[in-house]
């Protein structure tokens, strides 16, 4: 019969006969300055067991405390212990059941651990399906691979070109500062992460330092120790596992390095022989599931991006068709996409009556696509009638041009036939006919000059008005019928008052709104910019209700089309790339704007806020970006 075990250290001897056994596990003993044996921990795969004295010393890092000593003293040493984490043993005992205590404890720490993996796979699992950013993705499986394992570092590689390739996307280290982000190495079995890769096999490698486990797939793998000797590391134990997405297909590797104890980094040689351990077969486990989760993450991360930019690409043509139609106002749907968003920023940190109003990165996002696209409906507008910058089309102008040359032609007739009749019977005065034609040619240049004037899209003169009624009734007969100089479409044009649309070609202009909320609600944008349509389609309602095209009362129109309608007309009125008119100066164009407000057209709390934090600054006024 075993002796009886009747004090602490009698514990410890009898632990120091376990540790020889190399499946019981690991023992460190934990001592004061003088050498005196105060505590002992037991580590098993990730297991840690502190052993101690009742009412003694209890080592700082552990996942279970077995407390041993007199009867007397365990409930008050027990009251001390974190709950659910202390188990008791009475003094005096037998060596059979001090064994069995210490089984029991570590099958109690294997379930806190296996509950603490499963709680933290669950978290990394909702962490993952929540972010959108690859690389954010790769660097939680590292972390939280590394924190599960206890490794001293990890790294993901990732295959790119078409298969060939892995670069090294992320990497972390406790002992050492590596920047590593540009290091690429082919799929091969040349490396580790190469065969990896190539069989899509896990690789557990115990020691890189020694001639055990280092063989895998059937192989042996030479260790490349130029890493280690630049920063004075050791690759001891390594652990490979391939990403493999949905498909099938590896997309990558997650590679840890040195599984260990504690969480201190690795500083000596007589660490790396001390404190690490090869990867356990749960190590595995938990790497292939965090491996499994993430390669899932990262192929939708990777489908977040391509759809991310499908979407800017398609906006980013949009515009361009838009502008191409339009080519006076390139540049346009970007610089009202800019100032919105400026804009929103601002009331965003506004106080006062807009304090409540904030809005997120995401609702940023939606005015900024609702800002570019704002005009998309100008696809609708019939192409000459968008781009009309004077009040007759070219080929109506070019059409009254003949018409006064053909006038032109006549007069030089006439008087050529009363030449031919005076030199034949000497009836008619010639010269009082050549000052006739003098006359009338006089008269023709002088119409086609009011023409000319009155085409332009400036604020039509009452003088010119008149004088165009003048232009419209002359007539020139010829044998076989009468010959107008302005047509009746062409006087309506020219009468004008501002600008150069006919109401009906005004209206059909204004019309591009309803085609672009028409267009744009087709689209099945989501729930982060569902209301791109709604914005983009009110930038030209006016508080007072006369806006078009719905003529919406002021209830009705969203804060973010109120101030778009401020950034639409601001850059319309300052824009330096129209040919049919002059930029306005910025006070001028505020002044402008403060008019439309004082109108009850405008926001004036908005537009407050854009002169207050000079919004129009983010634009470059000569009609690029900033």
């Amino acid at each position: 019969m075993d002796e009886a075990l009747l004090r602490y250290p009698d514990v410890l001897a009898y632990l120091r006969q376990l540790a020889r056994d190399p499946g019981f596990g690991r023992v460190q003993y934990v001592t004061d300055l003088g050498g005196t044996l105060r505590a002992a921990v037991v580590g098993r795969a990730r297991a840690r067991l502190a052993i101690v004295e009742a009412l003694g010393f209890v080592p700082p890092e552990f996942d279970v405390v077995l407390v041993v000593g007199p009867e007397r003293s365990l409930s008050a040493a027990l009251a001390r212990m974190p709950a659910n984490r202390a188990h008791a043993l009475a003094l005096p005992t037998s060596p059979g059941r001090l064994r069995r205590a210490i089984d029991e404890a570590l099958l109690a720490v294997e379930a806190i651990l296996q509950s603490r993996v499963a709680n933290k796979l669950v978290d990394v699992g909702l962490a993952l399906n929540r972010e959108r950013d690859p690389r954010r993705v790769l660097e939680l499986i590292v972390r939280h691979a590394r924190a599960i394992t206890g490794a001293d570092a990890g790294s993901i590689y990732v295959v790119e070109g078409e298969g060939a390739t892995l670069r090294f996307r992320v990497a972390h280290n406790d002992s050492v500062a590596a920047d590593l982000r540009d290091h690429t190495l082919p799929v091969s079995d040349a490396s580790v992460v190469g065969a990896c890769v190539r069989s899509g096999h896990i690789i557990n490698l115990e020691d890189m330092y020694s001639e055990t486990g280092r063989s895998a797939l059937g192989r042996t793998f030479v260790h490349d120790r130029s890493f280690d000797e630049r920063f004075g590391y050791q690759t001891r134990s390594l652990l490979t596992v391939p990403m493999r997405a949905p498909e099938g297909q590896v997309i990558g590797a997650v590679q840890l390095i040195n599984a260990k104890e504690g969480r201190e980094p690795l500083t000596s040689p007589g660490d790396f022989n001390r404190r690490t351990r090869p990867f356990s077969a749960a190590d595995e486990r938990v790497c292939l599931a965090l491996a499994t989760q993430g390669a899932v993450a990262l192929e939708n991360a990777n489908l977040y991006a391509e759809v991310q930019a499908l979407f800017e690409g398609f906006v980013r043509a949009s515009v361009t068709a838009i502008e191409q139609r339009d080519p006076t106002t390139s540049g346009h749907s970007q610089r009202v996409a800019d100032l919105t968003v400026a804009l929103a920023e601002a009331v965003d940190a506004a106080g006062g009556p807009l304090a409540d109003v904030k809005f997120s990165s995401e609702e940023l996002r939606e005015i900024e696509v609702a800002g570019l696209l704002h005009d998309f409906g100008k696809v609708g507008v019939r192409e000459h009638v968008l781009v009309k910058a004077k009040k007759l089309f070219e080929w109506e102008l070019t059409l009254v041009e003949e018409r006064l040359d053909h006038l032109r032609t006549a007069a030089r007739l006439r008087l050529a036939e009363r030449e031919l009749v005076a030199l034949r019977t000497g009836d008619i005065d010639v010269e009082a006919a050549r000052r006739a034609f003098t006359a009338e040619l006089l008269q023709i240049e002088r119409w086609r000059e009011v023409v000319r004037r009155a085409n332009e899209p400036a604020l039509l003169a009452g003088a010119v008005e008149s004088e165009i009624h003048e232009v419209a009734a002359a007539r020139s007969s010829t044998p076989d019928r009468e010959l107008r100089i302005l047509d009746d479409a062409h006087l309506t044009a020219l009468l004008v008052a501002r600008g150069s649309l006919t109401e009906h070609e005004r209206s059909e202009v204004q019309n591009h709104v309803r085609h672009t909320f028409e267009f744009l609600r087709q689209i099945p944008w989501g729930q982060r910019l569902k209301r791109v349509p709604e914005i983009a389609g009110m930038h030209h309602e006016y508080l007072d209700g006369s806006g078009y095209p719905r003529g919406a009362a002021a209830a009705a129109i969203p804060i973010q089309a109120r101030m778009m309608t401020i950034a639409d007309i601001f850059d319309a009125l300052t824009a330096a790339d129209r040919p049919y008119k002059k930029a306005v100066p910025v006070d001028k164009a505020l002044d402008i704007l403060h008019a439309e407000a004082d109108a009850g057209k405008l926001d004036h709390v908005v537009l407050e806020v854009f002169v207050q934090a000079r919004v129009y600054d983010r634009i470059d006024l000569s009609g690029g970006r900033k």
